[in-house]
Order: structure tokens, then C-alpha cells, then sequence
């Protein structure tokens, strides 16, 4: 019995490791329809919504003209984060985003895990899109009387719901979901004008804000409300505050990874459109921040309010200025929530595609070549969710699922990069190698090892896991101890000895032979970027609030009841590696 219980496990654990094997196809289900420009546009409509003409403001008075550094750091840590996308949709350009990259390269229990969440991550982060458009539209063309009448006639009065049952943000959101339905061209194409038009609005704002520029504003006098005056009013660690803030207005580039099996020649047309994406965006963000702290005093407190570019043009006697605010804001918020309902849509699709969540919902439609059912059941979903809960408070879990992408993705770079298709054996490698010491192996040293092998690639593997952990001691004592770490002796000589095992597992992962394989795009220089980006996003993971990681585990206690109850046993991939080796032995026997 104990025999058999042990087992059991290691099939079930054997199971839990298989890997998807990927194999380019150029005919699909979904139809190779889209452009660089489509998957371009597509990038920055999650980037360049409606935030950007209040996020701006916001972030002025709380950083100072210095805010256009803060947009500017994060949109260099976002840009580590897109580059490992890119060369990921080089080498293997498929449907799922980071979830098939995670399922192709470390396993199936991770994949889903990290599927699981980023389906929650889109439907959080669309759910929260389709209130707030619902409350923008109300406000804008019928004057709030959509809310008044939700709150008259539906109130919930239930801790951490909404205040009223806004089912006004659930006709939107079957509406965008019926435009993602009716096919990636027809959709894209919208999305194209929605994104034409927003970026014309911000390059009039840019011009005006050139135009009415005044330099004095980069260098007032200390005052009770605009801090030490000058270009950095608040102090650098301000500055660094507002790059975190910023980090998440960059998010949704991941939306391009989606459209593997959509794209034409994905391997080059996927990796130009992320870098695209992130660097027009890194540019809008920079460029209105500089001009809008030329235009208005940061320390004014009008500009946190939730409208600051109505305010300030008013100000500035361009009263006609709103009108176009708002067309653009329209625009913005329209093809966000176009780009993040297509994005959402494919990550279902995908998880469904392998077997590990109800595969119903992977049909295509033959007519639109897209995956309505999953478009229309996680826009059901997402739109009950918008309907019933205060996305206030959800919010933070979409930077959850964002960074633990972010961070897999990294680490999958790093393995892939220090492995081939056909690598020596470790015990061919030892055999080679006879008398080595453990140092010499690890190290690499003298170089016995000019391309990858199952030994270098084992000691990669291991070393990224030691490099998370790591990284999850040092950001926690930069997170939680940082006012120890220059007073605490015992604090100082821990941070110190953490930072040196980083430092060494780098060194030793750098020490590795790479891959001579030729991509597209490659990552440079690598172990440097990954492992960069890995320790930002822990650190970031490390600061959101323990109410998102309790909301989190609950989450992710469902998703594993589903695994283990129907994903696990449904899969695709439905023989581990001993499984496959036990099937040829038996049809050899035959």
C-alpha cells in the first residue's frame, strides 16, 4: 500500500511537470490576420489610456517637475520586462502569452498557476475599465442620471461591494465583448481609430503645452506646499515613490503576446510591436509630463482632483481645450477596453486550448476564426464582476498577476537561454570531465564547456531558483527594514551577505555556455537584464498590501481545486515523459 501511494505521487508530480511541446504552425484556427501596426496599436491602447490625462496631475503634486524621471524609470524597468517578451515571441510566437512561455519551459502546474492569475489579472483590470467608462459615459452625455437611478433602485449596502449594482458597466461590457467577437481585423481596426485619435488629442495637448511653457515653473521657491522648490521638490525617494506608481500605467503590453496564432510572421512582427508599444509609450508619458509642469505650478492642489488638464487649460483661457480632453479621453478608455477584452479572451482561450480548464470554451467560430465562447463567458464574468464588487479595492490584484508574469517570463528567458534542443547528458559530461572538482563544474572553469549541456543547464535552473529567493530576502529587507539597514548592525551584515550570494549566483550563471541559436530578437546582455528585472518585480510583488495576497490565495485555492478536479487529468499533454517511455516499451513488447 505505502508502494503504491508512493507511486501514485510521482506520477502525479511527473504529471504536474510535463511540458508542452511547440511546434510553429503558419495555418491555425484563428486566422493570420494582423499587422505590425495592428499589434502596435494594440500595445499602446492598454498602455495610453484614459490615465494618462489624469495620472499626470496626480502625480505632479505629489513628485514635482521630476515626475517626467519617474515616468521615465519606469518605463526603462517596464522596457526589461517587454524586451524578455520580445525575445520569448521570437523564439516561440504562440497564443497564451507568458502562460505558454511558462507551460513550454518550466511546466504545466506552473503554467496554470500563472494562467490561472492572469486571467484574474484581465478580468480585474477590464472589470475596473468598464465601471469607470460606465461613470465617465453617464457623467459626459447623460448627466449622471444612469447612476442616480442605479443607486435609487438597486443600492447594495454589503462590505466591500459597490454601493449600487451598476449594471450599465455590464451592457458595456457585452458590447466590447460583441466587438471582440466579430473578429481580430474588425476589432483591431476599431481599435486602430479609437488609438489614431487619442494620440492626435495628446500631440495637440503636447503642442499647447509647448506654446504656453514657462520655465519658472521648474525652479519656484520653497513653499508649504511645493516642498524644497526647484526641479525635485520632494527628495529622490519621491521620485523613485512615483517610478512605482508609474510602472503600472505602463502595463498591458502583454496584450501583443497574446496574439500568437493572429499575427503574420509573429516571430518578427510580435517582438517589433512590444518594443514599439512600449517605447511610444514611454514617450507620451515623458513628453506630457515635461510639457505639463511647464504649463502650471506643480503644487497646486486642483491638479489632483481627478481633472487637470480641463483645469489648467481653463486657467490658461483655453476653455475650448476641454472638449478636446475629452474626445481623446473617450477615445483612450474605448480602446483600452477593447485591447484588454481581446487580451482577456485569448488567455482563456489558450488555458482551454490545453485541456486545463473546460475546453468548451476553445471552440472557434468558423465564420469570425475567433474563440466566442471564451470571449462571451469571461465578458459575462468580467461583467458581473464590475456589476457587484467595488474594484477599488480588486485593483491590486491586477498588479499581482502583471508582475508574477513579468517575473516568469524573465526566469524563462534565463533557462532558455542556456539551452538547445539536443544537449549532452550529464553523464556524458561527467565521463568528459573526470576529475574536475565541484567548484570547476559549477564555474565552468577551465572552459570545458563551450555549448550548452544537460549539466550547465541543470546548474542555470538551480541557480534562478536561488536567484528568487534570494531576491525575495533582499527586497524584503529593503521593503520592510529599510530603516534598520543603516542602523541595525545584525540587519546591515544579513542585506550584506544576501547581496553577495546574489551577486555570486549571477556570476555563476554567467559562467555558463549560452545557445548559438539565431532569433529575431535577442535580450542583451543577458544574465544582467533578466536577473534585473526578476529582483524589481519580487520587490514590487513584496510591496502591494497583504489584503491582495489574502485575496490572492483565495483565488488561487479555486483555481486549484479546478486543476487538480478536472485540468490535471484533461490536459493535452496527457503523458509525463515516463508515461511516453512506458508507452513505446509496451508497443516495442507488442
Amino acid at each position: 500500500m505505502p508502494h503504491l501511494r508512493k507511486e501514485t505521487l510521482w506520477r502525479v508530480l511527473g504529471m504536474m511537470g510535463r511540458k508542452k511541446e511547440f511546434e510553429y504552425q503558419e495555418e491555425t484556427e484563428l486566422k493570420r490576420i494582423l499587422n505590425v501596426l495592428d499589434l502596435t496599436f494594440l500595445g499602446i491602447s492598454s498602455m495610453v489610456g484614459m490615465g494618462v490625462y489624469i495620472m499626470v496631475g496626480d502625480l505632479a503634486t505629489k513628485v514635482g517637475p521630476a515626475c517626467v524621471i519617474s515616468f521615465l524609470i519606469a518605463g526603462f524597468a517596464c522596457a526589461l520586462s517587454g524586451v524578455c517578451y520580445a525575445e520569448f515571441a521570437a523564439r516561440i510566437p504562440c497564443t497564451g502569452s507568458a502562460y505558454a512561455y511558462s507551460y513550454i519551459t518550466i511546466g504545466e502546474f506552473v503554467a496554470f498557476v500563472l494562467g490561472w492569475n492572469l486571467a484574474l489579472e484581465m478580468t480585474i483590470g477590464t472589470a475596473c475599465l468598464a465601471r469607470a467608462m460606465s461613470g465617465y459615459v453617464d457623467t459626459t452625455f447623460f448627466n449622471g442620471s444612469i447612476e442616480s437611478f442605479l443607486e435609487t433602485n438597486v443600492p447594495m449596502d454589503v462590505p466591500s461591494m459597490a454601493s449600487y449594482a451598476d449594471f450599465f458597466s455590464f451592457f458595456l461590457m457585452m458590447v466590447f465583448a460583441a466587438l471582440v467577437c466579430a473578429g481580430a481585423k474588425e476589432s483591431t481596426m476599431l481599435n486602430n481609430l479609437f488609438v489614431g485619435v487619442n494620440m492626435t488629442t495628446i500631440a495637440v495637448i503636447i503642442v499647447l503645452g509647448v506654446i504656453h511653457a514657462d520655465f519658472g515653473n521648474w525652479s519656484l521657491p520653497p513653499s508649504p506646499a511645493g516642498g524644497d522648490g526647484g526641479f525635485v521638490p520632494f527628495g529622490v525617494s519621491k521620485v523613485m515613490e512615483g517610478a512605482a506608481t508609474c510602472f503600472y500605467a505602463y502595463t498591458g503590453f502583454d496584450t501583443v503576446a497574446t496574439t500568437g496564432n493572429e499575427a503574420k510572421n509573429p516571430k518578427r512582427s510580435i517582438p517589433i510591436a512590444l518594443v514599439s508599444s512600449i517605447l511610444c509609450a514611454a514617450t507620451v508619458y515623458g513628453t506630457l509630463s515635461l510639457t505639463f509642469t511647464l504649463m502650471w505650478p506643480y503644487y497646486d492642489p486642483e491638479l489632483a482632483t481627478g481633472h487637470p488638464y480641463p483645469y489648467v487649460f481653463a486657467q490658461l483661457g483655453l476653455g475650448w481645450a476641454k472638449y478636446l480632453v475629452g474626445i481623446g479621453a473617450t477615445c483612450a478608455v474605448f480602446g483600452c477596453m477593447l485591447s484588454s477584452t481581446f487580451g482577456m479572451s485569448r488567455i482563456v482561450y489558450a488555458i482551454a486550448d490545453d485541456g486545463l480548464i473546460f475546453q468548451s470554451l476553445s471552440k472557434i467560430n468558423s465564420r469570425t476564426r475567433t474563440p466566442i465562447r471564451a470571449t462571451v463567458v469571461s465578458g459575462i464574468f468580467t461583467g458581473i464582476v464590475a456589476v457587484v464588487f467595488n474594484t477599488d479595492q480588486l485593483v491590486d490584484m491586477t498588479s499581482l498577476g502583471t508582475l508574477m508574469a513579468y517575473t516568469m517570463v524573465a526566469i524563462c528567458v534565463l533557462i532558455l537561454r542556456y539551452e538547445d534542443p539536443e544537449m549532452e547528458s550529464i553523464e556524458e559530461y561527467s565521463t568528459r570531465n573526470f576529475g574536475s572538482g565541484t567548484l570547476n563544474k559549477v564555474l565552468n572553469t577551465p572552459v570545458t564547456s563551450p555549448v550548452p549541456n544537460e549539466m550547465t543547464s541543470t546548474i542555470v535552473k538551480a541557480s534562478a531558483l536561488l536567484a528568487v529567493i534570494l531576491a525575495l530576502g533582499i527586497g524584503s529587507m529593503i521593503a520592510f527594514f529599510s530603516d534598520l539597514l543603516t542602523t541595525e548592525p545584525a540587519v546591515m551584515i544579513v542585506a550584506t551577505l544576501l547581496a553577495i550570494l546574489f551577486v555570486a549566483v549571477v556570476v555563476v550563471i554567467g559562467r555558463q555556455p549560452q545557445s548559438k541559436a539565431t532569433l529575431s530578437f535577442k535580450v542583451h546582455p543577458v544574465p544582467f537584464l533578466p536577473i534585473i528585472c526578476i529582483f524589481f518585480n519580487v520587490y514590487l510583488m513584496l510591496k502591494l498590501n497583504h489584503k491582495t495576497w489574502m485575496r490572492f490565495s483565495v483565488w488561487l485555492v479555486i483555481g486549484l481545486v479546478i486543476y487538480f478536479t478536472y485540468g490535471i487529468w484533461h490536459s493535452k499533454q496527457k503523458l509525463a515523459p515516463c508515461e511516453k517511455k512506458a508507452g513505446e516499451k509496451k508497443k516495442e513488447e507488442v
